[in-house]
């Protein structure tokens, strides 16, 4: 049998073509990839670009808090489980919106509407993911690729859910609308609740610009239709925290107009509650017209004058050379935990105030005066998209998270904890006060704090008045012999029998030496 030798030729061009198809594959993909970043980078980051993901590490710390539960709105993310129903529901509010008596517009007059305002609708938006829901099949379709807002089922989404916000909003504020009816949404209490959280989520946002074009395109110049804002007010009334009612902000008057006009300037939800949250003092734009500007000069200039005085007097009687013992708690960048606050003198009061923001210490008597805050299963999600949002758009004013860090540094411990809740400063509706520790102490994760924050002089000042000893030595006496009625009648009372043995040591050592 003759050897015949096979010739590795083929074998070789085979493999070369492989490689080559595996080469041009791989730079497939990888141009593939290009692509979807040229086309995200023709989109750059502005202020109008109101409704964005989530940094990843703030996301990650804690993702359930940024999910809705029942309600997804808006074209940014996608949510592995979406319920029928709701969006059912939301089919359902659309056909009741129209068929207000009082609705002055058509279906194709919002539609009109809507794709007008269509490209500056998704220039708000990070991302866009359409979704639809399909009838026929009863599925919602998800991922529906949109590179600009005049996709007729772009167009069709931010309608149906601009109008079940508007419907859910009247309804909600015209209690007797949904008597008598079956209704997904109001047949149970807590659903409503979870809706409410829903519609606060930083990802989970229509621009309010649609919302109020929208409603005045339908009730515009209606007396018996409140303002968009007033029902919006009046839905996230239970996340509400200023010392004014609804009712009297809505008044068209002097000392309400500035302060309705940042409300009015809000970008989405999210933005309205951060500014909820915001101290506004209304008395200060209320001053009568009698008091002059040349006189509130005076006053401030002399203001100036004594704080100047008492500047230089305490200079000089405070040696130069005595510096603080840590630097960073006479800058106001640290605080003791609300414990060793006690420990140190100082007394925990709840504010009257409202505003939970609106924290204030008192030099003179050592209280510190803190809002109650109510913290349920809510709580967290309510905080952490504020913070988001602040994080995105406010990086220059971050009030709520100079709260949290405040809050932060108070809770260090279930007795820090507990200590507040004996004030009625924490009202806790979570599990036990161990949980309130871990939660004010991840809030702050990945957040960095700034140079100066909100209440660095509070900081500054709760430090100072707790290096004073003589503070912390009152404080021991009240707390281990006048804590309750009993043991500072006892503590008297070993006094008075102490006072009475010197005396009677006394008259026996002058009867001895007669």
């Amino acid at each position: 049998m003759d050897n015949v030798a096979t010739s590795p030729e083929p074998e070789i061009q085979n493999n070369c073509s492989s490689e080559e198809d595996l080469f041009n594959a791989l730079a497939i993909q990888i141009q593939s990839k290009f692509d979807i970043a040229k086309d995200y980078s023709q989109r750059p980051l502005t202020q109008d670009r109101i409704i964005c993901n989530v940094d990843l590490l703030l996301f990650e710390v804690n993702a359930e808090a940024y999910r809705p539960i029942f309600v997804v709105i808006g074209p940014l993310r996608l949510f592995k489980y979406i319920i029928e129903k709701i969006e059912m529901q939301k089919r359902i509010y659309l056909a009741l919106f129209l068929q207000r008596e009082e609705t002055k517009a058509s279906l194709n007059q919002f539609f009109k509407l809507i794709k007008d305002s269509a490209d500056r609708i998704h220039g708000c938006y990070d991302q866009t993911h359409c979704r639809s829901w399909d009838f026929g099949s009863h599925s919602i379709k998800q991922g529906i690729e949109v590179k600009d807002g005049r996709s007729e089922s772009f167009i069709e989404m931010i309608l149906v859910d601009a109008c079940f916000i508007i419907e859910l909003f009247l309804r909600v504020y015209n209690d007797e609308l949904h008597r008598g009816e079956t209704d997904f949404i109001f047949n149970t209490r807590w659903k409503m609740h979870d809706i409410r959280r829903d519609l606060f989520l930083a990802h989970n946002q229509l621009p309010l610009f649609i919302l109020k074009d929208i409603y005045e395109l339908a009730f515009g110049g209606n007396p018996a239709y409140p303002s968009l804002l007033h029902l919006t007010c009046h839905f996230f009334s239970p996340y509400y925290n200023q010392n004014k009612s609804i009712e009297d902000i809505m008044q068209p008057n002097q000392c309400n107009d500035e302060y309705r006009a940042k409300l009015e300037g809000a970008k989405h939800f999210t933005d309205l509650l951060r500014t909820l949250q915001i101290p506004h003092s209304f008395e200060e734009k209320c001053c009568s017209k009698e008091k002059s500007l040349c006189s509130k000069l005076c006053i401030q200039w002399i203001k100036l004058k004594v704080l100047l005085l008492f500047d230089m007097i305490r200079s000089r009687l405070l040696p130069s050379s005595k510096k603080p013992a840590d630097e960073s708690l006479e800058a106001g960048k640290y605080l003791y935990s609300a414990a060793l606050l006690r420990d140190a003198g100082v007394k925990f009061r709840a504010s009257t105030s409202r505003c939970l923001l609106d924290i204030e210490f008192d030099k003179k008597t050592g209280e510190l005066k803190i809002p109650s805050l109510k913290v349920d299963k809510s709580t967290e999600s309510f905080f952490r998209n504020l913070m988001a949002w602040e994080q995105r758009y406010y990086w220059h004013d971050t009030s709520i998270c100079d709260y949290l860090f405040l809050m932060e540094y108070l809770m260090k411990s279930t007795e820090d904890v507990e200590l507040l809740i004996q004030r009625r400063i924490i009202i806790n509706q979570l599990s036990s006060s161990a949980t309130l520790v871990t939660l004010f102490n991840n809030f702050c994760e990945h957040i960095p704090p700034v140079e100066k924050n909100r209440y660095s002089d509070i900081f500054r000042e709760l430090n100072a008045y707790s290096a004073v000893r003589h503070h912390s030595w009152i404080a021991t006496l009240k707390l281990q012999h006048f804590s309750t009625l009993w043991r500072g009648v006892a503590t008297i009372a070993a006094a008075f029998l102490l006072v009475l043995t010197f005396i009677q040591t006394i008259c026996s050592l002058i009867s001895l030496k007669q």
